[in-house]
This record gives structure tokens, sequence and C-alpha cells, in this order.
């Protein structure tokens, strides 16, 4: 950095010249104040009758929209199903308020307004009286909606395991009837085919019961998704009981049978309709409708959808009403500014007069400051021309600075480039180069395949068979370096299933045993994101194989304070981080500095912690995006 210039100020001291003006400025201030009082004793009545007016006003206007804001607040709150024990209290506050507004301003002409006031405040307390039965009962009836729901859910999984128990015997008992007819002989082959054929076209009730029963589940789930209360009935009356008919009606035992599971599935209908339709309930077949009884998962359901509409209906009315009392408090606080406009304009007309004797006390002063105020700007100019010129030194080092980081970010940037366009040119190398070895191979084969006739067939045989198996493993290789190099996997499986795949192939690959812990993470990332958290990964884990030896690797993903840490750990032979950072060699670890770059491309921070002959830990965060 450049030494700053050694600057030569003016004789003379600024500093006496600042008390100079300060011991000034007190005496023209002590003279104006002796100038100035008699006319602020004038008029400091009046301002103290204005600034109490006008506190007044403020502080009523304040303390009622306060109130009235929190009367909003609360009506939203019960609205939301929230209810508060200080309703009454802030009701209470409200009301002395308006009479507190109406003795402050006690003008005439506000009599009509300010009794609208009350009118709309008592409707608003009205309508939160209702708000707050419907908060109440609204808290009442939609916590029971899921217990009721799932005992109707159990009674039917219980209803459809009878059936499937009372349809699996049904079957069984069946089968015996079939065998017996097989066995009985005496009767000729037709007979005992039309007694089979007459077996199988025996419907099976069961059956029959399964389809509706599975069909009142649905129903059942379709209460849950209907938005209006008119659309319930029609499921209720006409197709709920309608399936429950029919279920009863099958469920009858005809004259001389005697069926346990039709005893209990009657038993688990009646328990079905009293959790849907609740205690008390009646079917009316008459009129084709089933009226409710109390405590029912529809009944619930019912009542909650008529809630909700009840609560837009009530809703709308706060919001008229409080639409009203801010027109009303609009008209209120014109009033009173204008009142207060008023009192202002007297008081002006007294402080006219003191403004135009403090205006030449100003002009006088004004020239004595500047006199004495130049000499100091004199010296003042020597010093800021120095700071000046420091700033200048200053300003280009930073530039130099800045165009170094652009070049150190260019030239990160331009690594990477080179080094996925380098994986990129060996892949399709590779992949080339094996791919015709592979043709090669397969021409041999074809070769000896074609001198069948002179060479023993088993040895043919043997040998194009281990020529094929060499054929597979370099056509598996090709795919598995292509994968290395250009992860094509997070395209093809996902964020999650590519470190997932990542972690298996390197445990194949370097026979180590690694412990994977995560949470999902396919979510928290973007496209780019993920490209480089693959890398990095992927990275860290090839030296560990290359360079660690480990027996065991964990690799550790977890969410934290909006961003996802990741930690891998072995148990390898470790290494000096700085020594391998500092060397100077074509091997001084760019693959650290590799990760080092990629990580504050996240945006994140990365911490590496090696013990010699005992372990390493690389952990790095990535914001979430």
């Amino acid at each position: 950095m450049k030494n700053l210039p050694i600057v030569k100020v003016r004789e003379g001291n600024p500093i006496k010249l600042v008390w100079l003006i300060t011991l000034l400025s007190f005496s023209v201030g002590v003279f104006m104040v002796y100038l100035v009082w008699s006319t602020l004793t004038g008029i400091r009545t009046e301002r103290e009758n204005l600034f109490e007016l006008k506190e007044n006003f403020i502080s009523i206007q304040t303390k009622l929209e306060n109130s009235l804001a929190k009367q909003k607040s609360e009506i939203a709150d019960l609205l939301e199903a929230r209810l508060s024990d200080n309703s009454q209290k802030e009701d209470y506050i409200l009301l002395n308020l308006v009479k507190d507004y109406r003795r402050v301003v006690s003008d005439p002409v506000l009599i009509p307004t300010f009794e609208e006031l009350d009118k709309s405040i008592n409707s608003l307390l009205s309508t939160k009286n209702k708000i707050t039965w419907w908060a109440s009962a609204y808290s009442r009836t939609v916590p029971r909606i899921p217990p009721a729901r799932k005992e109707v859910e159990s009674i039917l999984s219980k209803i459809l395991e009878t059936v499937d128990k009372a349809e699996g015997q049904q079957r069984l008992d069946r089968a015996a009837k079939i065998r017996k007819i097989k066995q009985n002989y005496s009767r000729g082959s037709k007979q005992v085919d039309i007694a089979i054929i007459t077996q199988l076209a025996e419907q099976n009730v069961f059956s029959i019961i399964r389809r509706d029963i599975t069909d009142l589940v649905q129903l059942s789930e379709r209460l849950h998704a209907i938005p209006e209360a008119d659309n319930l009935a029609d499921l209720k009356d006409n197709k709920i009981r309608t399936l429950l008919a029919r279920v009863r009606m099958n469920t009858q035992l005809s004259e001389g049978e005697k069926s346990s599971e039709k005893i209990q599935l009657y038993s688990l209908l009646e328990e079905y309709e009293t959790a849907m339709f609740g205690q008390g309930y009646t079917i009316d077949n008459a009129h084709q409708t089933i009226i409710l009884g109390y405590d029912g998962e529809y009944g619930l359901i019912l009542d909650r959808l008529k809630m909700e509409s009840e609560k837009e209906t009530l809703q709308a009315e706060a919001i008229r009403i409080y639409d009203s009392i801010e027109t009303t408090l609009g008209k209120v606080t014109g009033r009173t500014n204008a009142i207060t406009q008023q009192e202002v304009i007297k008081v002006e007309k007294v402080l006219r007069q003191t403004w135009r004797t403090m205006v030449i006390i100003w002009i006088v002063t004004s020239l004595l400051y500047a006199m004495l105020a130049y000499e100091i700007i004199m010296a003042a100019k020597l010093q800021i021309k120095a700071i000046e010129d420091s700033n200048i030194d200053l300003a280009a080092m930073a530039d130099e600075l800045r165009k170094s980081e652009e070049r150190l970010h260019r030239l990160s940037s331009d690594l990477f480039s080179v080094q996925e366009n380098e994986r990129k040119r060996i892949a399709f190398e590779l992949h080339d180069e094996l791919g015709q070895s592979m043709a090669a191979l397969k021409l041999q084969v074809g070769a000896i395949a074609r001198r069948l006739g002179d060479v023993d067939p088993e040895e043919l045989r043997l040998v194009c068979d281990e020529m094929r198996g060499n054929i597979n493993q370099i056509i598996e290789n090709v795919r598995r370096l292509a994968r290395d190099l250009s992860p094509v996997v997070l395209d093809d499986l996902g964020f999650q299933a590519a470190i997932e795949y990542l972690v298996n192939n390197f445990s194949k690959i370097y026979n180590v045993k690694i412990r994977y812990q995560h949470t999902d993470v396919n979510h928290l990332f973007d496209e780019d994101s993920q490209r480089i958290i693959y890398r990095i990964l992927q990275e860290a884990l090839t030296n560990i194989g290359k360079h660690a030896g480990a027996k065991l690797v964990s690799l550790v993903i977890q969410e934290e304070d909006r961003a996802v840490r990741f930690t891998v750990k072995d148990d390898g032979r470790g290494f000096n981080v700085q020594k391998t950072l500092d060397n100077k060699d074509a091997h001084r670890g760019m693959g650290l500095e590799a990760m080092s770059e990629r990580v504050r491309i996240l945006g994140g921070k990365i911490n590496l912690v090696s013990r010699p002959g005992i372990d390493t830990t690389v952990t790095f965060t990535a914001p979430i995006k």
C-alpha cells in the first residue's frame, strides 16, 4: 500500500476559532432570548391551549382506533374459532372511549354523527356476540369430526373383515360340496357335471355384500369432500340409505338358516348407522329419508358446513359495520381537524410578529458566522485534500483487488468447464475405443465359429463363451465409466436416488462398508445446485477410495437452519491438510480446491478436518434454494 502524503496545514488553530464561534453563539443566543421573551409570553397561553386540545384529540382518537383494532383482531380470532377471555372487558373499554370522545369534542354540529357512531358500535358488539356464540359452537363441533370419522372407518373395516371371512368360508363350503358330488359315482357323469355347474352358478351373496360395502366406504369418504350442505342430503337419503337397505336385505337370514357372519354383519351395520347418523336416528322408508340422531359423523359434517356458511355471513356483516364506523370516524376527524386549524390560525398571527424579529437577528448572526468560519473552511480544505489523495490511492487498490477477484472467479469457472469437458471427452473416447474392441471380439467369435468343422466343437464353444463374457464386461465398464464421468444418473433417477446410487457404487467398487443417513432433499435444490452437490460428494468419496484405505465410511445428510449439512467421514489413514494444500507440484490437491470452489459457488461453507493415521471428516453446507 502506498504511504499517505504528509500535508502541512496553514498556521492557525481551527479549534480556537470553533471556541470563539461557540462563545459568540452563546452571547447571541442570550440576546435573542431577551428580545423574544416578551413576545413568547403573549403566545404561551394560546399555544398551551392548542397543544392540550390537539393532545386530547390525538389521544382519544388513538385509543379509540386501538380499541377498534383490538375488536377487529378479536373478531378475526373468533372467526377462526379462537376464543378469548378479555372480550367483555374490551367491549366496556370501547363504549367508554366513545363517550369520552363525545365529551372532548363537545361540538353541537357532531351530535348526529356521534349518535350514528353509537348505533354502529352497538351493532358491532351485537354482531361480535353472535360471532362468539358461533366460535364456541364451531370449536365444540369440528374437533369431534376426526374421532367420529375414525370410528366409522373402524366399523367399515370390521364389516369388510367379516365379509372376507364369510366369503372365504362360503367358497370352502362350495368346494366341499363339489368334491362330494364328484365322489358320488352312482350318478352318471352328465348328472355330476350338471350338479357341479349348478353349485358354481349359485350366487355368492357375500360377494354382492362386498361390492355394496365397498361402495359404502367410498360414499363415507365423499362426505368429507362435499363443500355445500345441500349436496349432503342427496348422498344421505338416496345413496347411503339405498345401499344400507340393500345390504340389510342381503344379510337377512332365510328360513332355517343359521349364519353367525350375517348376524355379526347385521350388528355391525347398526353400529355403522349409529356412528354415522347419531344416537336415536330413524330411517323413514316411506319418505325415503334418514332422520338424524345426536353426535353422528354426518350430523357433525353437516353442522360444520352450515357453520362455515354462517361464518361468511357474519364476516360480511362485521366488515359492513366497520366500514360504517370508519366513515363516521372520518366525519368526526374532519370536524376536529377544522377546530384545531382555527386555533392554529390564532397562534400563527402572534408567531408572525415573533418571526420577523428572529429573522433580523438571524441575518446579523449569519454575517458574524460567515466571517469567522472562513478561516476554518480554508484550513479544512487542506485536510480534505490530503484525505481525498488517500482515498484515491485506496480506491485504486480496491479496484485492483476487485479485478484480481474477478480473474480468480473467472479462472475457477474455466477450470470447472475444462474439467467437465475433459470428462465428457474421456467418456466418448472410452466408449468408442472399447466399442471397437468389442466389435473386434465379436468378429473373432464369428471367425472361430466358422472353424467349427476343423476344431473340437467343445473347445470352440468354451472359447466363444469366454469371449462373450469379456464383451459383456467391456460393455458394462463402458457404461459405468460414462455414468461416473457425466452424472446423467441425476436426470434419470433424481437427486436423492442419484446420491444413493453413488454411495452403493462406491461401496461395490472399493469394497468399503458405508453407513448412509439422510433426510429427503429432492425438493430443496435446483438442478444446478444438485449437480454441484453431486460432484462434491463424488469427489469426496473418490478421494477416500483412492487415498484413504478406509474400511468404514459414513455419509450423513441433515437439514438445519434453511441449509443442508453434508458430512462425509472415513476411518482411513488421514493426511496433513495444510501441507497438501500448500504443495506446489502437479498433485497438490486440485480435488480439495475444486470442492472448496464448488461450495463457494453454492454459497455455503466447507470444513475439512483430518488426523493423520486416524480419520478424515469433510463437512459442507448448502443453502436451500
